[in-house]
């Protein structure tokens, strides 16, 4: 009947726990109560070092009247008054009194072998006088059964005998291997006291009681290397290349030591990292582990999977160090001169080498000046140079022709100023500073239009009756009297330029008409200069 009774409460009362959560022996010591998760035949207690949990007032039968510390390092670690150092006590004799504990695990894997750790103890109490103690207790046994079979059947059973008194007062350590016969497997525990005085047994079961499933194996990295131009940068571990495989029931986590017993990383740290060389004599790298959750283990003890996440000061790269800008175009742009264009998106440009001051809010369109540049992330921590680095990459933006006081004259050549009809000629205009001093950006010269021809011209470099024209320098805008040509830069000192033009007799023109071609430099358009008498030249033109 008891045998029936037992099968019965076995099967209702089980409660399933994952091998991956094994559940510990520990708990607020307490009366007729069991750990987390275990089922409980008769009346097992919660206990700790200092008394049986069943009753404060009784001893254990042991010097100083005190136990060893259980070893698992979980119970260990419980705050006092919440399990530290406890563990599971049961009542056994020959008798009517004889408890029994059992928990369920699921998640086992037929084809592999365990190894389940454990600790059991055989000390007496008393209460009052040591001659009023409980007798000593004759064995513990664990039993491994599969659950859920017809029939069930024990896959491990080991029975710690208690042959010394002395050596039954402390901690025994006991080691089962076995082979899973099923995925879910039932944890039996129980004890025997001879007589019917019931005796007491006590068993330490850890949080991670498996030996570790992993294969002693090394995180293999991609890279062991990455460079950021930004001081305060973060990392996303999780970004990193990972070449090796993550064996079966692992993952992986980062370290900031290189020891497995080095804190883990939360998932929220290492998601932004912070540079290793923050002080370049001390580095800080980061350590990849393969970590098993069910057991707590990592697949190596010390980590060669080592990645730094180094800051490196760095200057922009630029493919020039000066713009030179036109007088019909007076502005610079500063992007045309990074090697790399997509680094107009992170590059910001000063006037200072050190980053002080305003920053440039549009680098296409910039007055002439110098200009520094510096790569910026306000995301990723600032300026790519620290404070006390300055930038060596520097532009200067200006007209390549620095300004004087000139002196600047016209004159025209042309082959014949005799037309047929429909006759066409090219002629030429030279401009010319006749003073050693640069002439600035101001310098235009009006051609005048004549009704009685028509002129036009290129816009490109060529030649005008054997003469190189160089028309590629100036600009052209007309009006109804006029054609106004713009210097681009100044004309240095003591130099010329030449541009070239074609003037053609209009059908309509009568023959005998005369007509006045003038170029003119007006005050305005000197480039500078003060002397202003020898700025036109006149020429008279007849068709013929």
């Amino acid at each position: 009947m008891k045998a029936i009774l037992f099968s019965c409460l076995l099967l209702l009362c089980s409660l399933l726990v994952s091998a991956q959560q094994f559940s510990p022996t520990t708990g607020v010591p307490c009366a007729n109560c069991v750990p987390a998760n275990y089922t409980a035949i008769g009346t097992p207690f919660i206990s700790d070092i200092d008394h049986p949990g069943f009753d404060a007032s009784y001893n254990w039968y042991i010097y100083m009247s005190v136990l060893d510390s259980p070893p698992s390092t979980y119970s260990q670690g419980l705050p006092v008054g919440a399990g530290k150092n406890s563990f599971v006590s049961l009542k056994t004799s020959q008798g009517a009194v004889n408890d029994k504990l059992y928990v369920d695990v699921s998640g086992f894997d037929v084809n592999k072998t365990y190894i389940f750790r454990y600790s059991v103890c055989g000390a007496a109490l008393y209460k009052g006088s040591t001659s009023l103690r409980s007798p000593d207790a004759e064995s513990a046994t664990m039993e491994i059964a599969t659950v859920g079979q017809n029939p069930n059947f024990i896959i491990a059973t080991q029975t710690t005998d208690f042959v010394d008194p002395f050596v039954q007062q402390h901690w025994t350590k006991r080691v089962i291997t076995f082979q899973p016969a099923s995925s879910t497997l039932r944890f039996r525990l129980s004890g025997k006291t001879p007589g019917q005085t019931p005796g007491y047994v006590h068993f330490s079961i850890d949080k991670y009681p498996f030996d570790c499933q992993l294969p002693n194996k090394q995180v293999e990295l991609s890279r062991s290397l990455i460079e950021t131009p930004f001081p305060n940068d973060k990392l996303d571990l999780s970004t990193v290349g990972i070449k090796s495989a993550t064996p079966p029931t692992a993952e992986l986590v980062w370290k900031a030591g290189p020891n497995s017993t080095d804190p883990t990383l939360t998932p929220q740290q290492a998601a932004s990292v912070a540079i290793s060389n923050q002080d370049p004599a001390n580095e800080k790298p980061y350590y990849a582990f393969y970590y098993a959750k069910d057991f707590n283990c990592y697949s190596a003890s010390v980590s060669q999977a080592e990645l730094k996440f180094n800051y490196v000061p760095t200057q922009v790269p630029l493919t020039k160090t000066s713009i030179a800008v036109s007088c019909a175009d007076p502005k610079g742009n500063l992007t045309s001169a990074l090697e790399y264009p997509d680094d107009d998106s992170r590059v910001v440009w000063f006037k200072t080498n050190d980053h002080q001051g305003e920053v440039v809010y549009n680098a296409t369109q910039v007055d002439p000046g110098d200009y520094y540049a510096f790569y910026y992330s306000l995301s990723k921590g600032g300026y790519s140079l620290p404070a006390n680095q300055v930038s060596t990459k520097q532009v200067t933006v200006g007209n390549p022709i620095m300004p004087g006081i000139p002196d600047l004259g016209p004159t025209i050549s042309i082959n014949s100023l005799f037309f047929l009809a429909n006759g066409s000629k090219d002629f030429t205009v030279k401009i010319h500073n006749i003073k050693a001093e640069n002439s600035n950006c101001s310098v235009f010269f009006k051609v005048s239009k004549l009704p009685g021809f028509n002129i036009t011209y290129s816009t490109q470099a060529g030649q005008s009756n054997g003469v190189p024209t160089n028309n590629d320098f100036w600009t052209f805008v007309e009006s109804d009297s006029y054609i106004t040509v713009t210097s681009k830069y100044g004309i240095t000192a003591s130099n010329y330029s030449v541009v070239g033009f074609n003037i053609t007799r209009n059908a309509g023109t009568p023959a005998g008409t005369k007509q006045n071609l003038s170029i003119t430099i007006p005050q305005p358009g000197g480039g500078g200069e003060t002397n202003v008498s020898n700025n036109q030249t006149i020429t008279t033109l007849t068709a013929d």
